[in-house]
């Protein structure tokens, strides 16, 4: 259980961080034509950025390997909605609304129910 959440959080933290620097490449182009997109392709970033995004995916397939597939689908998609909040809050100024405050809340209450369900059936 412990590993599973571990990996569940090295898939959300890659996910998180590669989506970031793709995020922050694409502020830089239009991808107007399709030299635009062969640019990005083989800018650095996007390169890191991708593999951050295919290890996100390992780590989610150790996870699913070790654990069920109703605990680990509905807290990876939390936590990587979490992360990725607080990424647009604090990386690019995104703001939030009383609902997001809401929602986030929702977020982690199923989270932490979810956890403590997974536990006393293990």
């Amino acid at each position: 259980m412990q590993a599973t959440i571990l990996y569940i959080l090295v898939y959300a933290t890659f996910n998180v961080c590669g989506a970031a620097i793709v995020k922050l490449q694409l502020k830089q182009t239009k991808l107007a034509a399709w030299q635009d997109w062969l640019t990005l392709f083989f800018n650095g970033y996007f390169i890191v950025a991708a593999l951050f995004i295919i290890f996100s995916a390992l780590a989610m397939f150790k996870a699913l390997s070790g654990s069920q597939f109703s605990f680990v689908i509905p807290i990876a998609t939390g936590i990587n909605f979490l992360l990725t909040v607080l990424v647009g809050y604090f990386l690019f100024q995104d703001r939030l609304s009383i609902g997001s405050y809401i929602g986030i809340f929702f977020i982690i209450a199923g989270i932490l129910m979810l956890s403590v369900n997974n536990q006393s059936h293990a």
